[in-house]
């Protein structure tokens, strides 16, 4: 029985980078919410035609980073509180049923494979927050594939457009100590086959960001602004963890 050739990795395209390099100043929060992105602008910042912008725009679009308003253009979205903690709330439902079906259907070696993403995560706390972030994301885009529930991953892949602009309000707390005690007991209970306790870390560290985002963020009307900014005492019993 032969062996299926291998797919060939598509290069990167001007639109890819350029789509990596205004995601990653998008979760740094290098722009407030609200803020109007114009394509012009952008092109002549990366050097680059708008055609390329264009594409990156498309695609942070539909991330849910960047939101189109009728006569205002794109901009960057504004976080709705009470739309983000039903998110959360629905998130931490799902995740925490991922979080169970990872401990009792992956491999060995995908849950021990587990721990060297998470030291990943953990090294990344000596980067900037957006690289933080982005390993944050994987770590948990990782735990719901080793649910092997395609409906699951799916559902989850959907609501990361809701969540991922969420992190950006979040990102300091990504390489704090509480962070990090909460995504190892995550692994550690799957790695252990042990569903129950699975569930239950995952669910208290999503609960625990919902909570984070609740404080940092006070509604005024429909446009809800920070409370607390990064470089302000965390929430009670936050770490405030390495910036």
């Amino acid at each position: 029985m032969t062996t299926p050739p291998a797919p060939i990795a598509r290069p990167p395209t001007v639109g890819d980078e350029v789509h990596r390099r205004l995601r990653h100043q998008l979760l740094l929060g290098a722009w407030p919410p609200g803020a109007r992105l114009r394509e012009a602008e952008l092109a002549a910042t990366f050097g680059v035609s708008r055609t390329p912008v264009r594409e990156a725009v498309r695609r942070l679009l539909q991330e849910g980073l960047l939101e189109a308003r009728s006569r205002q253009g794109v901009q960057v979205r504004r976080p709705d509180l009470r739309a983000a903690l039903d998110a959360y709330d629905v998130r931490e439902r799902l995740e925490g049923m991922a979080a169970r079906q990872a401990a009792s259907r992956a491999s060995l070696r995908d849950r021990r494979e587990l721990f060297a993403l998470l030291e990943a995560v953990e090294a990344a706390a000596a980067e900037d927050e957006a690289t933080q972030v982005e390993a944050d994301l994987t770590f948990h885009r990782r735990v719901a594939e080793l649910s092997a529930n395609e409906s699951l991953i799916r559902a989850l892949e959907t609501l990361a457009g809701h969540v991922t602009p969420l992190k950006v309000h979040t990102r300091d707390q990504n390489a704090a100590d509480t962070t990090r005690g909460q995504h190892r007991a995550v692994a550690e209970a799957i790695l252990a086959e042990d569903g129950d306790a699975a569930e239950a870390a995952m669910r208290a560290h999503v609960a625990w960001f919902a909570r984070v985002l609740s404080e940092r963020f006070a509604e005024v009307g429909d446009r809800p602004v920070p409370s607390a900014r990064s470089d302000d005492a965390p929430p009670a019993g936050a770490s405030r963890g390495t910036r």
